[in-house]
């Protein structure tokens, strides 16, 4: 038992000197030996086995999403006169300054991935301009988080949608990677923010279930795990 303590958070305390956030710290909350009695060590060894596997998985996940690619790509499907015109059959006039009024987002081919499978998270998104302020920027942020810590963000990417002509219209953006083989399964938050002009306008999850394996009919079987 102590041998295996040793050996986990000694890799543990390597792979925490090369990550941003505290491994050491996540530990702290996740180790419930102080549940144990205070002279029954088998119950400290077993809670203490347990913290390093979990920190350990999330050491793992960190050092393979930081690497993995992400890829971006995106297309004007409207113009800006369009949507304008569609907004002002519901509006008296346009607003003074651009306003986003679509923002959808879904995840391709669905939430349960396999390791190796292509994911794409696909946004529709619609600007309006503005009658004063021409100039539309839309950019679009995706974040992954830990299975383990949703609050720890593995990695993240921003990207322009309209670099070019930083006008309105409707835009299809798209985010793609590949969920690297060795990443621990269980369900991973993704979090997307739309920026107009530099500032955060609206936002949306897209948690996926990485599964190991999935049957023909394509639902998830959980392997299980020691």
């Amino acid at each position: 038992m102590k041998s295996k303590l040793l050996v986990l958070f000694s890799s543990i305390a390597f792979l925490h000197s090369s990550h941003a956030f505290d491994l050491m710290d996540l530990k702290r909350t996740v180790d419930k030996s102080y549940k144990c009695d205070s002279g029954d060590q088998s119950c400290k060894n077993r809670e203490h086995l347990k913290a390093a596997a979990k920190i350990a998985a999330v050491a793992i996940a960190v050092t393979l999403i930081t690497k993995m690619v992400i890829k971006h790509r995106s297309q004007r499907i409207a113009e800006e006169a369009q949507v304008a015109d569609d907004y002002k059959t519901k509006n008296t006039t346009l607003p003074v300054e651009p306003v986003a009024t679509e923002y959808v987002t879904k995840t391709l081919p669905g939430n349960i991935v396999e390791p190796g499978k292509e994911v794409i998270i696909q946004s529709d998104i619609v600007v309006v301009p503005g009658t004063k302020q021409k100039t539309a920027l839309i950019e679009e942020r995706i974040a992954i988080y830990d299975n383990e810590d949703n609050t720890k963000e593995l990695k993240n990417f921003t990207k322009p949608v309209n670099e070019e002509t930083k006008r309105g219209g409707r835009y299809q953006n798209e985010f793609s990677f590949t969920l690297p083989e060795g990443l621990p399964q269980g369900v991973y938050p993704i979090k997307t923010e739309l920026l107009l002009n530099g500032k955060v306008v609206n936002d949306s999850n897209n948690d996926i279930q990485l599964v190991l394996q999935v049957n023909e009919a394509g639902s998830m079987q959980l392997v299980a795990m020691n």
